[in-house]
């Protein structure tokens, strides 16, 4: 009798400990379910890591994972204008998984993502496009500068540096990339209102290089051109280094996108005479915020434009420039 006394005295107390951990296991398992971490993929169009802009965009994503509880990975192809490669990283990400919650897509080339943008969908994964949208406008939300807008701002600086008469060479990128086309169109809204200006062939660049040896082709005639328009990072570096290594800094007026370190460099030495700025750490931010957002089902803006503004010698000092130029967060 003792005995059993005793050995009730030991598993009462052991079935009581036992019924307190499970209520506690039970009380908390929602809370530690809605803890998690959403996973949210990033696929930007290079990895580059001489490309700033894209650097900078990922500091911004990065911050924005912090503060709204997100777990961000960015992958990208090597190239910028391997839209085929990112599109086999999309499709990767499909069929092996794990899914992630949402994707943040930086499309290359707007009309060959569609296809790959609609699988993403149907497999039931949210997704925002950043710096351009798809053809079809597939996604939820479209977080990206007004890329014509930005076109017509370089086009009204390179006006205001040139006489009357004059002639401008615009170096692309990419012709399936929209922003870029769009940045164009821009570009020549403004400059074909004015018929003293001479619009010459534009010339798609696949890189830094590439637009380096055309810019010395192109400035090997004195008389060639009176200003180039880039419309893109390696665009700029590539014609700057050409146009300093000829001996023409200042004489033909270089209206650029981005602002890399090197970039900002050579508009403080006048080599470069404007940059037109995007905001590159907040289209990051308010694509991993967005995407936080539409997976809490909350109400969401189907488009937002991240704006542009252009920087010259003479304003790259004032303070909102500054911030711009250099933004915080991670770089």
């Amino acid at each position: 009798m003792r005995t059993r006394k005793m050995a009730l005295l030991t598993i009462v107390p052991l079935l009581c400990a036992a019924f307190v951990l499970m209520v506690r296991f039970i009380d908390f398992t929602p809370e530690k379910v809605l803890e998690t971490k959403p996973k949210i993929i990033i696929v930007t169009k290079t990895s580059d890591p001489n490309v700033e802009y894209w650097r900078t965009l990922a500091a911004g994503a990065k911050v924005a994972a912090k503060e709204f509880g997100a777990e961000v990975e960015i992958v990208a192809p090597r190239l910028e204008n391997d839209a085929d490669n990112q599109i086999k990283i999309v499709d990767t990400i499909l069929k092996y998984g794990p899914l992630p919650e949402g994707i943040i897509l930086a499309p290359i080339d707007a009309e060959k993502m569609t296809l790959i943008a609609e699988k993403i969908i149907n497999a039931g994964v949210p997704l925002i496009t950043i710096d351009a949208q798809l053809t079809g406008n597939l996604a939820s939300s479209v977080i990206a500068t007004d890329h014509f807008a930005a076109g017509m701002k370089a086009g009204e600086e390179a006006l205001r540096l040139l006489s009357a008469r004059s002639r401008i060479s615009i170096i692309n990128f990419d012709q399936g990339s929209l922003s870029q086309m769009e940045r164009e169109r821009g570009v020549r809204r403004v400059l074909g209102k004015h018929p003293g200006i001479e619009i010459m062939d534009t010339y798609y660049s696949s890189g830094e290089n590439a637009a380096y040896e055309f810019t010395k082709q192109l400035l090997s005639n004195p008389d060639s051109v009176d200003a180039i328009i880039a419309l893109n990072e390696t665009g700029t570096k590539g014609a700057a280094r050409a146009v300093k290594e000829l001996g023409l800094s200042g004489k033909v007026k270089l209206v650029c996108f981005s602002s890399s370190i090197e970039e900002i460099h050579q508009l403080e030495e006048g080599e470069i005479q404007a940059l037109v700025v995007q905001k590159p750490f907040n289209v990051g931010y308010l694509g991993v915020k967005t995407s936080v957002q539409l997976l809490n089902r909350e109400k969401i803006s189907p488009q937002i434009d991240t704006g542009s503004e252009v920087v010259t010698k003479f304003n790259m000092y004032n303070y909102e420039i500054e911030k711009l130029l250099f933004p915080f967060g991670e770089r």
